[in-house]
């Protein structure tokens, strides 16, 4: 149970980007891609110098660098995501002092949600291999055919949290996303600690532990 809050200002919800502001898919992404392409063609590569820039890009764009033969990448792609739902799992970490900071939020008693570019099933895995999902109120996932549309997830968090737009924060690397989702009303963050944050032009919190304090100065007006 939740620790009684300070009273100091704060957001009624916050809602993450599972995905890439509370977990870090690197080390899951990359096993997926080698233990694939070695699957396939029966000799071993290396995709760490691809890591940073393809991770969070189709695994078909690594592959075709990786793999000159078209045929042999759509091999690779169909397994690369059958692994990363399965196996990969355990390699996916949370970025440190994420865990902290949740559980401060909620003892502030902010109500904590999460969207994920992933299908729901993909989605829940993650949360729950993590250690995340014990933390969240509801994770909005992407329905099963539907394009990745971070605003309308968002909106489905508020409106499961009965919270408005204006009280609650989002908080995302990606500067696209954070545009649209800017459009709902709701307070946009940039999370710095996340690799390849687009931070520039956004209010940037450096790192998970300062999440809390930073909200807490914004919604007092001192920004």
């Amino acid at each position: 149970m939740p620790l009684a809050g300070s009273g100091k200002p704060r957001p009624r919800a916050i809602v993450f980007d599972l995905d890439r502001a509370l977990i870090d898919p690197r080390p899951a992404w990359r096993y997926a891609v080698e233990e694939a392409v070695v699957s396939v063609t029966g000799r071993p590569v290396r995709a760490d110098a691809l890591v940073e820039e393809y991770h969070t890009r189709p695994f078909r764009h690594a592959l075709q660098v990786l793999l000159p033969d078209p045929a042999l990448a759509d091999r690779c792609e169909q397994l690369c995501g059958e692994m990363y739902a399965r196996s990969a799992m355990k390699r996916l970490l949370v970025h440190e002092g994420a865990g902290m900071a949740l559980d401060a939020l909620r003892g502030e008693l902010i109500d904590l949600a999460a969207i994920s570019r992933l299908p729901h099933a993909i989605a829940i895995k993650q949360a729950q291999s993590t250690g995340i999902d014990r933390f969240l109120a509801i994770l909005a996932a992407t329905p099963e055919g539907e394009v990745w549309d971070p605003a309308a997830r968002v909106s489905a968090c508020l409106r499961f949290l009965e919270c408005d737009s204006a009280e609650s924060a989002f908080i995302s690397p990606g500067a696209g996303d954070r545009d649209r989702v800017a459009e709902t009303g709701a307070h946009i963050f940039s999370c710095a600690w996340s690799p390849g944050a687009e931070v520039a032009g956004s209010s940037a919190i450096a790192s998970p532990r300062d999440i809390l304090p930073y909200l807490q100065r914004w919604w007092a007006g001192v920004r």
